[in-house]
């Protein structure tokens, strides 16, 4: 870092993610299947001597707004806090320098079921800690999002945004056991669909959360077939040639649980994944806590362009994208 720039000093960029399967099972119990995916977050921190405020300025999906910087709307301003939070969170007051303006870009739109405030939050971290465990970013996350800014959420989010690539993220009582890795089949495509219907996560976590509490034979359903799903996906990605008309079976088993027993798909969801299988898709489902959020499917490699053409010439907001290798990382 120079002393007396007003540049930006360092930037971070992490992934989002889809849930191939085991939404909520981090809280309830159990294993999840997550991929990062290509969509990215960038953050860069210009640091000043003794700067008189702390401007967060942002562009792309994230806020909305896909064209040119501009500052934050008060409409955003749960999403400036978080960026505050999480980019002070390792500061010390004492230092010469203080950050003064955080300006970020997103390809990741925001209450979708991508993780943005995950990757928001492991990208702005990175910027002002060196982790000597790969553990210490999420439990640093979690503190930002859980107790300072007082989100619901489960932090299977923060393994995909963190490590990249596909894991396995088994949970206890909403704590990380276990992680392990797989591989994503290099010729099976991903095309996320926004439905364009956003939502408040943790008002619907915790709707979910008020069911079980009251023992909803539903969400216990839920457990028990996504948990089958989980591991039927799983012993399919660790296999050297996974076979992907399998794969998409198995997805379209997750959505099957996700809308008739968590009950989180309706008329606009269903039909963003209709549309995802009529153009060639071998399986599709809800990513996220569902209730609006993005879809994606699963296409053979050479169908999938030709496929997010037709859909976008139909109407859909679709997006060819691929499974990241790359977690958080400079640049």
């Amino acid at each position: 870092m120079t002393n007396n720039s007003t540049e930006p000093d360092t930037a971070r960029s992490a992934p989002a993610r889809i849930c191939l399967a085991g939404e909520d099972l981090d809280w309830l119990g159990g294993s999840s299947l997550q991929a990062a995916i290509d969509l990215r977050i960038r953050c860069a921190l210009t640091l000043a001597p003794r700067p008189s405020g702390f401007e967060v300025r942002a562009s792309g999906t994230l806020t909305g707004r896909a064209s040119s910087a501009d500052v934050w709307t008060p409409a955003d301003e749960a999403w400036a806090d978080l960026a505050r939070l999480a980019v002070t969170f390792h500061h010390d007051r004492d230092d010469d320098r203080w950050p003064s303006r955080l300006d970020i870009v997103s390809a990741i739109p925001p209450g979708a079921g991508l993780a943005s405030s995950a990757a928001l939050c492991v990208a702005t971290l990175a910027i002002s800690a060196d982790w000597a465990v790969p553990g210490e970013p999420i439990d640093a996350g979690l503190v930002v999002e859980r107790e300072l800014a007082g989100r619901d959420v489960g932090p299977m989010d923060y393994v995909p945004c963190t490590a990249g690539g596909v894991v396995r993220v088994f949970c206890h009582e909403g704590r990380i056991e276990s992680v392990g890795q797989l591989e994503w089949p290099s010729d099976l495509a991903i095309v996320v669909v926004d439905t364009r219907r956003t939502r408040d996560t943790s008002e619907v976590i915790r709707w979910k959360r008020a069911r079980s509490q009251a023992g909803d034979p539903a969400i216990a359903a839920y457990v028990r077939r996504t948990t089958e799903v989980v591991e039927t996906l799983g012993a399919l990605l660790a296999d050297e040639a996974p076979d992907p008309v399998a794969i998409g079976e198995a997805l379209d088993r997750a959505q099957s649980t996700l809308r008739e027993d968590m009950g989180v798909s309706d008329d606009v969801t269903d039909g963003c994944i209709e549309a995802l299988k009529r153009q060639g898709a071998l399986g599709a489902k809800i990513t996220g806590t569902g209730k609006g959020g993005c879809v994606f499917g699963v296409f053979p490699g050479s169908g999938a362009a030709v496929a997010v053409g037709a859909l976008v010439a139909e109407g859909f907001a679709a997006t060819l994208t691929e499974v990241s290798k790359a977690g958080v990382c400079p640049g």
